[in-house]
């Protein structure tokens, strides 16, 4: 009986050592308030590995300068008719990310909004099909919300783009 609990202790002490040594203490972070500080929008550590989203040495950032030359367009009721394929809808934006692999690409962020106002589901895609009506294989791309990028398979530039777009989606439909 003495082993087991000799070995328990130490399991715990073990574990508490290894909890206080965690990267990410937010007690040594310093507070900014600096408003052209990039902004972090769904992004974990599992796509931050190379070219694509999983070889990134960091979490993919919102650029507001990129945000800045983008227009966010609120989807109408007929294409949020059209989107419901995926579920039905309150409201939905997208914003043009720009070209890669020689296509044009979409972010499209839909949202189902509560009796009290508040958002009760979101998804978020991106898409080559700027109609938002052509739902071919490989057209739209899922972005889930916990590694948002993993499926996708662009360089840095264009995921922070794509970033960029998603963020200022949701910033338009929440004002809205």
């Amino acid at each position: 009986m003495n082993t087991k609990l000799r070995y328990l202790c130490v399991a715990v002490c073990a574990s508490l050592a290894l909890v206080g040594c965690a990267p990410g203490d937010s007690a040594s972070a310093p507070a900014s308030n600096d408003s052209n500080q990039p902004v972090v929008e769904d992004s974990t550590s599992s796509e931050e590995t190379g070219t694509s989203a999983q070889e990134q040495d960091g979490p993919i950032l919102s650029d507001e300068d990129v945000m800045a030359t983008m227009t966010c367009e609120v989807l109408t009721e007929d294409q949020l008719s059209v989107l419901g394929v995926f579920g039905t809808f309150d409201r939905g934006a997208r914003v043009e990310i720009g070209e890669s692999n020689g296509a044009t690409w979409w972010a499209v962020v839909l949202e189902v909004v509560g009796d009290d106002g508040t958002v009760d589901a979101r998804s978020s895609f991106i898409t080559k099909s700027a109609t938002l009506d052509d739902f071919s294989d490989d057209t739209w791309i899922e972005l889930p919300s916990e590694n948002t990028w993993q499926n996708v398979d662009w360089g840095h530039d264009m995921l922070v783009r794509g970033q960029s777009a998603l963020t200022l989606a949701r910033r338009t439909l929440a004002a809205s």
